[in-house]
Parts: C-alpha cells; structure tokens; sequence
C-alpha cells in the first residue's frame, strides 16, 4: 500500500471516527458499536461493523453497559 493511500486511509477513518462522536455524544454516552452502526447505516453511510468497533476502540469510546434488574422483594418460603 503505497504512502498516498494510507493518507486517504487516515483521512477517511478521521472523517468516521468524528461521525462515530457526534453520535455518541447525541446518545449521552450510551451508545456502543451495534447502535452506532445501525445510526450510521440508517444516516446512509455503508461501514463495517469491524471498522466501527476497531475506531472507538482506539478511541476510547464506550457506550454503558446495562446493569442486571435485582429484586428486593423475596417471596417467603417457610409459609405453606
């Protein structure tokens, strides 16, 4: 790959990595790789979902992870 094309490279990934922001800060944070490339599929830009994770890894851009829903109500098991 010659120097002019890994130019165009950065360039294009630069270009996506700031799309990829834009819509991570219009979620308030919440969005990771699969809504982010479903946004970016529905706004018509074709990019692989490889891509789309590798640049917000190397980002550092995460989306949150939902916690698990705890019950504080237990039934009694001693009443029969």
């Amino acid at each position: 790959m010659g120097e002019a094309a890994r130019r165009a490279r950065q360039a294009a990934d630069d270009a996506l990595a700031h799309k990829i922001t834009v819509l991570h800060l219009a979620s308030r944070h919440t969005y990771g790789v699969p809504h982010i490339h479903a946004e970016l599929r529905r706004h018509g830009r074709r990019v692989n979902r490889k891509r789309v994770a590798r640049l917000m890894r190397e980002r550092d851009i995460r989306g949150l992870t939902r916690r698990k829903h705890h019950s504080l109500t237990r039934p009694d098991g001693t009443t029969a």
